[in-house]
């Protein structure tokens, strides 16, 4: 480094580009601050743009280095480092002027791209950005004008763009002590979350530059051949549809089509794969499916959301589980193609996870599923249902409503076979768990345990007289005499006749 200064322009660009991908490396970064800081420096005056913007770049990612402390340095140091704040705005502000240069060379803009792309790591560059419309218009054309030509400024700009919105992880208890404790350790006395990571001001970032045609850039990007550029890329959209109201908007500019490749076809990262699926689990969620996901892209969805209640994350399971929930309520192709690819055993697992959450949308899942004629036959079958039926039949007298009303729900579906009657009239307590859900006050808990009733009811005298003896027909009397529900009314009034047929009782 004692005799860069005096190199040819051409030499010391190629010094500074070497210096500029060693600071990717832990040790390289503490040789080059330990002896090529202060000449990174001065070249900031550099005449030359493309020097100066390679120069930038290194001394931004010696900047962001928090932890960068060489031997024998103390924490004084390293508040020197973290408190230069006016030093990487000002090299932000740098970037930006070179990006919207349009005189200067493609490589000078490149350079300035990833310079941003370490910069806005920092609260207040993802600010200037995402509130910076002429910025983002010309980054955006920079992607247009390179998408098959320059992948570094493609890679930069997805960057760019994913630390603009991301969401700071949500931390549990034990993760922010551990968090807080390693803070101490490194001579940090208070433990201060910037505000503007806070949700409030990602969302905000988001529909900034929703604004200005992000999802055509993030089309552009899904398409180069580099898998960490798709993953980014569905990171990104896993980011914009976290707020709900986004999602409408994603999906009229076309967002479903191009996150659909990121999941099923080859070229993404397994865990861009899992970004992609999330997002458009998401989308499921909230919006109808017939009109979101048409014909063969609803089924081509089936494998990585059952792929995706697999995993560990309890968020994602449950997302995933709610969106297999909502595609098979619409069509039985989609139910066949969940049958088919084994999704049942790994739904009905998920019925026994420690989170309510994921065992409400498992049951709920199910529910929708006995209106597939082999479900419905798996279950009926008294050779290898039982435990099935007494599962759900122990689920409709959870305290959760919601597991409730599916598991009493997949009940009053099954519940048109004699199998399952029996089956569940051979439960502890069937007959009074359905007298329960007939003695709340939602209809729908109720109707479902009148069809229950209704349906045992009509398999022989025996069964209905087992109903009467415990009493149900005189709740059901009373429910006809409310009138307050059709559905109930019709159904209570159609069992009384049952019993009434039956001899067991007078009308």
């Amino acid at each position: 480094m004692e005799f860069a200064e005096f190199d040819k322009e051409e030499v010391r660009e190629s010094i500074i580009e070497m210096l500029s991908i060693a600071c990717s490396q832990v040790q390289c970064r503490k040789l080059v601050k330990l002896n090529c800081q202060e000449y990174l420096s001065k070249l900031m005056k550099s005449k030359n743009l493309k020097i100066k913007s390679l120069a930038a770049v290194t001394l931004t990612k010696l900047m962001l280095d928090d932890k960068l402390i060489l031997p024998g340095e103390g924490n004084q140091e390293r508040k020197k480092i973290v408190s230069e704040e006016e030093d990487e705005n000002e090299l932000a502000g740098l970037f930006q002027n070179l990006v919207l240069n349009e005189g200067s060379e493609i490589d000078v803009r490149a350079n300035a791209i990833e310079g941003l792309a370490y910069a806005s790591l920092k609260p207040t560059v993802k600010e200037m950005v995402a509130y910076h419309p002429t910025l983002l218009k010309e980054i955006f054309k920079l992607v247009k004008e390179q998408e098959k030509l320059n992948n570094n400024l493609l890679y930069g700009v997805a960057v760019i763009l994913s630390n603009i919105t991301s969401y700071r992880k949500k931390l549990s208890e034990n993760e922010r002590q551990i968090l807080k404790l390693k803070k101490i350790a490194d001579g940090e006395s208070s433990f201060e979350i910037n505000p503007l990571n806070e949700d409030e001001y990602v969302e905000n970032r988001i529909k900034q530059i929703m604004k200005f045609g992000v999802n055509q850039t993030l089309n552009l990007l899904s398409k180069n051949q580099s898998q960490i550029i798709r993953q980014l890329v569905s990171n990104i959209f896993l980011n914009l549809v976290t707020d709900q109201t986004n999602r409408g908007i994603i999906v009229q500019q076309g967002g479903v089509k191009v996150l659909i490749p990121l999941v099923i076809k080859e070229g993404n990262t397994k865990e861009g794969r899992v970004f992609a699926t999330q997002a458009l689990a998401k989308i499921a969620i909230t919006m109808d499916p017939s009109l979101v996901f048409r014909g063969e892209r609803s089924s081509d969805l089936v494998r990585p959301l059952l792929n995706l209640c697999q995993g560990e994350n309890e968020l994602c399971q449950f997302e995933s589980l709610m969106a297999l929930t909502n595609l098979s309520s619409v069509e039985n192709d989609i139910r066949m193609r969940i049958y088919d690819l084994k999704g049942i055993p790994i739904i009905e697992n998920s019925q026994f996870s420690d989170n309510t959450l994921v065992r409400r949308a498992a049951t709920e899942c199910l529910c929708n599923m006995m209106f597939c004629d082999p479900v419905y036959e798996l279950y009926s079958d008294p050779q290898s249902s039982i435990n099935k039926i007494t599962i759900l039949v122990a689920f409709s007298d959870t305290d959760d409503f919601e597991t409730r009303r599916a598991a009493s729900g997949a009940l009053a579906i099954l519940s048109t076979n004699p199998n399952v009657c029996k089956m569940i009239l051979d439960r502890p307590k069937g007959i009074q768990i359905l007298k329960d859900l007939l003695n709340e006050n939602s209809p729908e808990i109720q109707h479902r345990a009148i069809e229950c009733l209704k349906n045992i009811a009509s398999i022989d005298k025996d069964k209905a007289e087992l109903l009467v003896k415990a009493d149900l027909h005189k709740r059901m009397l009373e429910l006809v005499e409310e009138g307050k529900v059709e559905s109930v009314v019709v159904t209570c009034a159609e069992t009384l006749k049952i019993f009434a047929n039956h001899g067991l009782l007078k009308i």
